[in-house]
């Protein structure tokens, strides 16, 4: 039990500058094949600097993933939380989610802007899955931003095809609202930014801010070893695209992982 939770710890430390995901993704208790279930691996991401950002970064991360029937995850896709639903077609509960860091040294774009910090966010999320191809997804998640006061609110759906035992196609479309702490701290311009960045100032209000549609194949290689693979595209929307520091609208992200169970 020491060296699971060491390679937790581990991985979470590596994660740092990751950020997970919008949406909980839980697998259902009945096809939990154990009562404690757990798999590592790692991930390689081509995504942009920052959002909004026109220039290019790669990026390698650790993964980690644990589910337990009881209902308690933790993990970097998923963060840590408890499903209080026993019925399989509703997860519903509580979260601590990451929100990552934007480091103004990333960019020269970003001179001037300062860095938002790396921040923990409790929320909660709520699915239902339709059948088993299709679910709607929500989450809500707050305490980041410069202040730790930023909210986002999340909805979208997904749809999942198993095209045999070994391969399974996905894809998702959603949307976050956002507050205006959120909108100010990653896209607004203060006065004092203002004169350090040279862009003009800009307070952005609350609204959806972004729009994002992905794609994924998954390969169950083996009963240990899977791999995903996919993309993402976010639409920059309402003030958030309008910031002076957005240069791209739509930034993409490109990504393969690999995963291990035990």
């Amino acid at each position: 039990m020491k060296k699971i939770l060491t390679i937790f710890f581990v991985a979470a430390a590596g994660m740092a500058q990751a950020q997970t995901s919008d949406f909980v993704h839980l697998v259902p208790a009945q096809y939990l094949p154990k009562d404690v279930n757990f798999s590592i691996g790692a991930v390689a991401l081509s995504l942009p600097k920052y959002s909004g950002s026109d220039e290019r970064r790669a990026a390698v991360y650790p993964l980690f993933d644990a589910q337990w029937k009881n209902g308690a995850f933790f993990s970097a896709f998923n963060g840590l939380g408890y499903n209080f639903s026993k019925n399989p077609s509703i997860q519903y509960g509580l979260r601590m989610s990451l929100e990552a860091a934007r480091d103004e040294s990333r960019s020269s774009k970003l001179n001037g802007l300062g860095d938002v910090n790396t921040t923990l966010e409790p929320g909660a999320f709520f699915n239902y899955s339709i059948n088993q191809n299709y679910s709607l997804v929500s989450s809500v998640r707050y305490g980041s931003g410069v202040d730790h006061n930023g909210l986002r609110i999340g909805f979208g759906g997904i749809v999942t095809t198993a095209l045999n035992s070994q391969h399974r196609l996905s894809a998702i479309l959603g949307a976050n609202w956002s507050n205006t702490s959120y909108v100010q701290s990653y896209y607004g311009v203060n006065a004092s930014q203002s004169v350090a960045s040279g862009y003009s100032q800009f307070a952005p209000s609350s609204g959806i801010s972004d729009v994002k549609i992905g794609a994924s194949w998954h390969w169950n290689v083996d009963t240990n070893w899977s791999l995903t693979t996919g993309a993402s595209m976010t639409r920059l929307t309402g003030d958030a695209g309008k910031s002076p520091f957005v240069f791209q609208k739509n930034p993409v992200t490109v990504f393969s992982s690999a995963n291990y169970r035990f």
